[in-house]
C-alpha cells in the first residue's frame, strides 16, 4: 500500500484551490463540477459551489475527471503557484507538462468520466480557455489544435 500523503499538504492544497490564480482559473465551471484528485493513498474532491472553489474529503456527486497526483508532482505544483511570477497560462502549461512527462515522478495520470457535451456544459473547457495564447499553443504542440480534435481523443478513450 502506498504511504499516506501527509497531512500538511491538505491545507496547502486548499490554499491553492482557494488563491486568486486558482480561482480565476475555475471561474467559469458550473455549479457541480467535480475533479477527483488522488493523491498518494489520500483521495480529495475539488468542487465548484456558492461561486467559490471547494475542496472535500468526499465527493458530493460523481467527479468529471480525475487526476492522480505524485507527490512531487504536487510539491513542484504548489510550489510554483506560490512564486510572485505565477500566472495562469505558466501553470497551465506546467500541469500539462506533468500530464505528458515521462518522469514517473512527476507524471499526472487523468481519467474522463463523462463525454465531452458535459465537458463543454459545466465549463472545463474555459478552463482551458483562461490559460490563453500560451495553454492553446501547447496544446496545439501536441495535436489539440481543436474543440474537434478533443471530442475525437475523448470519444477514443472512452470507447
Amino acid at each position: 500500500m502506498e504511504p499516506k500523503l501527509p497531512s500538511e499538504y491538505e491545507p496547502e492544497l486548499r490554499t491553492f484551490l482557494q488563491s486568486a490564480l486558482a480561482e480565476r482559473a475555475a471561474s467559469s465551471l458550473s455549479k457541480g463540477a467535480c475533479v477527483a484528485l488522488h493523491i498518494g493513498a489520500q483521495e480529495f474532491f475539488f468542487v465548484r459551489g456558492r461561486g467559490q472553489n471547494l475542496l472535500l474529503p468526499q465527493s458530493a456527486t460523481s467527479p468529471e475527471l480525475h487526476f492522480w497526483l505524485t507527490e512531487d508532482a504536487l510539491r513542484h505544483l504548489l510550489e510554483l503557484a506560490q512564486r510572485p511570477e505565477a500566472s495562469l497560462p505558466g501553470m497551465g502549461v506546467s500541469v500539462l507538462e506533468c500530464i505528458w512527462s515521462s518522469d514517473a515522478s512527476r507524471k499526472i495520470r487523468f481519467r474522463v468520466d463523462c463525454g465531452f457535451l458535459t465537458l463543454w456544459r459545466k465549463g472545463y473547457f474555459s478552463v482551458l480557455k483562461a490559460g490563453g495564447p500560451e495553454v492553446a499553443s501547447y496544446l496545439a504542440r501536441w495535436g489539440f489544435g481543436s474543440l474537434a480534435r478533443f471530442r475525437e481523443v475523448l470519444k477514443n478513450i472512452r470507447g
